[in-house]
């Protein structure tokens, strides 16, 4: 049995498969809240100076992915002689690739001895 299928229901397939190819490949490539396009980069290493002056707020970090938890639930960014444990927030973390360069929007939790790093969202480039 042969059935005739109309132009629109092709035409919203077709919609359909691109919309989906499209919002893949951006998904596939950041993780959690959008980082906005004008938010000013810290320097991860002025965060760990300065950490009282940075407590409860967010930040853009851009480093180097240099190792993952082998339960992948934080990573460690690297940024020059500077490294941190960034722990993701509201999402799961896939396995990074070491070396790869990231951007992060942070938010900073500074306590008496140690700066917490919470992931709100994750750019991989």
């Amino acid at each position: 049995m042969i059935q005739f299928v109309s132009r629109s229901m092709i035409l919203g397939v077709m919609s359909f498969v691109l919309l989906l190819t499209a919002v893949g490949c951006k998904s596939g490539n950041s993780l959690g809240s959008r980082i906005p396009a004008d938010a000013q980069e810290v320097k991860l290493s002025s965060v760990l100076a300065n950490a009282s002056e940075y407590n409860g707020k967010t930040v853009v970090i851009k480093g180097i992915v240099a190792g993952q938890c082998p339960s992948l639930c934080e990573f460690f960014l690297k940024e020059g002689t500077e490294s941190a444990t960034i722990f993701p927030q509201g999402y799961k973390l896939p396995k990074l690739e070491t070396g790869k360069r990231v951007t992060v929007l942070a938010q900073v939790t500074a306590g008496s001895e140690s700066v917490v790093l919470s992931a709100l969202g994750l750019q991989m480039e």
